[in-house]
């Protein structure tokens, strides 16, 4: 990919995530990347595939710096790796969470986001059956609801409540006996 090419998709990122795909016209974008509007026709052909590059580019980029933190844990460590994901992902990605989180419409990027998190409830529910909870499918799908919350308020907020929920949350996930 081109370092052109690069720069107005990360310009477009980030406006994008500032105030919405609807209200960023390709105008704006050349100007902030300092390139003529042609330039992203030609590179993406129209803004809305210019807004499926950047889903999947960023989608791919997390897939990637991500691989393997599931691997190897013991299961409580898994289930509280879980609970910092959306933490950890907003922290390393906020104009792409950012820009996420407004395209509760997008069939791409819903089709990007439910592949990325695919693996993760069976190794949930694989963790707290080990972890001797009685009905690991409900507390799989409780803590997915919850991640999902997660990182849905941490790209809107920025403070420590959200730290400190997240340690209030995994305090309430230990072995049960």
């Amino acid at each position: 990919m081109t370092n052109r090419k690069q720069h107005i998709a990360q310009t477009a990122l980030q406006l994008f995530g500032e105030k919405g795909f609807e209200h960023t016209p390709t105008q704006l974008i050349a100007k902030e990347a300092g390139v003529s509007e042609a330039l992203i026709f030609k590179h993406f052909g129209s803004k809305e595939q210019l807004l499926d590059f950047i889903i999947k580019k960023g989608y791919k980029r997390i897939i990637e710096q991500n691989r393997g933190w599931y691997e190897g844990r013991a299961p409580l460590e898994f289930v509280h790796s879980v609970i910092e994901l959306p933490y950890k992902l907003v922290r390393e990605e906020p104009h792409f969470w950012k820009l996420q989180s407004r395209l509760t419409d997008s069939a791409t990027a819903q089709k990007q986001h439910e592949r990325f998190l695919q693996p993760v409830p069976a190794l949930l529910h694989n963790a707290f059956e080990k972890l001797g909870y009685a009905d690991p499918a409900k507390e799989t799908s409780l803590l997915m609801l919850l991640v999902e919350a997660l990182w849905k308020i941490e790209v809107n907020k920025d403070d420590e409540q959200v730290r400190e929920m997240l340690d209030f949350i995994k305090s309430k996930y230990q072995a049960q006996k």
